[in-house]
C-alpha cells in the first residue's frame, strides 16, 4: 500500500493547508498530564488541584497548557469553541454573545470582532429559519433531531491564519459539493439578505459542508455554514506556531476526535515508520507521513495539510467521511 500522491491535487474543500513549525512534544510527555483517580482519597498536584477549583474557561487553559486532550481546550488553547444554540427568537442574539466570548481572550480588533459577531447573527437567523421551515414541511419528515451549535476556531498559522466560526444544523437539504442559496432579495430590501451580508463581510469566505454534531451523546450528521476572518498576527496566542506537540501525539489525538465525532466503531489503524494510516470507511482511507495528512476526497480530489492544524484536519475527514456516506447507493 502506498498514499495517494498529488497528481490531481484539487485543493482543501474547508480551508487552506498551514504551514507549521517542528513538534517538540512526545506522547510520553503528554501522558504525564491530568487524569481521572476515581474513587482515591490522595492529594492531587497542584496544577490539578487548580484545574478543578477553576472556573471553566481558565480550566480549560490550565488543560492546554499541560498538554490534555486539544478537544478539551479553548479557542486560545488550539481548540474548537463550542456552544448550543436555542432554537427561539433569542438564536441570533446567543450566537453574537458566544462569539465574543470566544474571541475575548485574542487581541483581535474591534472593527473585525463587529464583522464577525454580525455575521455569526446571519448564519444563527438563517439556522433558525430553516429549521421552522423544516419543523412546519408537511412534504418531507424531519432529519434526525439536534439542536444548532456554534463552533471557532483558528487555522492555518502567522500571516495565514484565520478565525473560523461554523453554524451547524441537522437540516441536510441541499446537493454536496455546493452553498447554499444566496436569497434573491432585492439589495435595499431589510429582510432576506441574510447570505448576502455574509459573503460581503467575508470578502467571500465563507461556504457549507457535511459535517457531525460535537455536542451530546449521539453525534447526529448535518451541514455547518462557515464564514472566515484574517487574524493579524499580533492577535494570536504564542503557541500558534503551531502546537508542540510530536506528529505520533497528534495523529493519538486526531483518531480520537474523529471517534468523538461518532466514527469509534468505522476506524481501522495501523502505524508503521513514521506512516499511520487510518481506514475510516471502504471509501475513505487517510495517511499520515510524518506531519502530513493525505486522503482523497469522495469525487476524486486529493488533499493534504500539515497534521498540527489539527482542528481542521479532524473537520475535513469528517466532511468527506459524510459525503462518501450520501453517495454510497442504497441497498436494494
Amino acid at each position: 500500500m502506498r498514499p495517494p500522491t498529488p497528481a490531481d491535487s484539487g485543493g482543501s474543500s474547508l480551508g487552506k493547508p498551514s504551514v507549521v513549525g517542528n513538534p517538540v512534544v512526545s506522547r510520553s510527555a503528554a501522558s504525564n498530564s491530568l487524569h481521572s483517580h476515581s474513587g482515591s482519597n490522595r492529594m492531587l498536584p497542584a496544577a490539578a488541584a487548580g484545574f478543578l477549583a477553576a472556573p471553566v474557561a481558565d480550566a480549560l487553559a490550565i488543560a492546554a497548557g499541560q498538554v490534555g486532550r486539544i478537544a478539551d481546550a479553548g479557542l486560545s488553547g488550539g481548540g474548537c469553541f463550542t456552544r448550543p444554540l436555542p432554537v427561539d427568537t433569542t438564536c441570533a442574539s446567543a450566537a453574537r454573545r458566544f462569539f465574543r466570548e470566544a474571541v475575548s481572550s485574542l487581541a483581535i480588533p474591534s472593527g473585525l470582532v463587529h464583522d464577525g459577531v454580525t455575521m455569526a447573527s446571519e448564519l444563527a437567523a438563517n439556522t433558525l429559519h430553516v429549521q421552522r421551515e423544516a419543523a412546519l414541511s408537511t412534504i418531507r419528515p424531519r432529519s434526525a433531531p439536534g439542536i444548532p451549535e456554534i463552533w471557532l476556531y483558528l487555522r492555518g498559522s502567522g500571516r495565514s491564519c484565520e478565525l473560523v466560526c461554523k453554524i451547524f444544523d441537522t437540516e441536510r437539504a441541499w446537493t454536496a459539493g455546493t452553498t447554499p442559496g444566496m436569497s434573491d432579495a432585492p439589495l435595499d430590501s431589510v429582510s432576506g439578505r441574510g447570505l448576502q451580508v455574509v459573503a460581503g463581510l467575508s470578502a467571500g469566505q465563507w461556504g457549507c459542508h457535511l459535517s457531525r454534531s460535537r455536542l451530546g451523546n449521539w453525534k447526529v450528521p448535518g451541514k455547518a455554514v462557515w464564514f472566515s476572518l484574517r487574524v493579524p498576527p499580533a492577535a494570536l496566542p504564542d503557541h500558534l506556531g503551531r502546537p508542540r506537540y510530536s506528529p505520533e501525539w497528534l495523529v493519538d489525538e486526531l483518531e480520537l476526535m474523529l471517534a468523538d465525532r461518532g466514527l469509534s466503531g468505522s476506524i481501522v489503524r495501523r502505524d508503521m515508520d513514521h506512516v499511520s494510516v487510518l481506514s475510516i470507511s471502504r471509501h475513505l482511507t487517510v495517511w499520515r507521513q510524518g506531519g502530513v495528512l493525505s486522503w482523497r476526497s469522495p469525487a476524486g480530489q486529493y488533499h493534504q495539510m500539515e497534521l498540527d492544524d489539527i482542528v481542521e484536519a479532524a473537520e475535513q475527514i469528517i466532511c468527506a467521511h459524510e459525503e462518501s456516506a450520501i453517495s454510497e447507493p442504497v441497498p436494494a
